[in-house]
């Protein structure tokens, strides 16, 4: 997979949350500001699957927290 869809992909992963998560508009404010930060990146230097991985892992550890959180 090409660099610029892995990032694509992350930021469609990044900004789709089901509306019923408890602190919904918390997080989107979060995941938007993560996504704009890697497309910012890859707009200044090129994009490269750190981009995406950058992304990927925030979400991974959000929604970690937000797990043990409901717990």
């Amino acid at each position: 997979m090409s660099a610029e869809r892995a990032l694509l992909k992350a930021v469609l992963e990044a900004l789709t949350l089901p509306y019923s998560v408890p602190g919904y508009d918390r997080r989107m404010l979060d995941r938007a500001d993560w996504a704009r930060t890697a497309v910012k990146g890859a707009l200044q230097d090129g994009v490269t699957l750190w981009d995406a991985d950058y992304l990927r892992e925030k979400l991974r550890k959000e929604e970690a927290r937000h797990g043990r959180e409901s717990s």
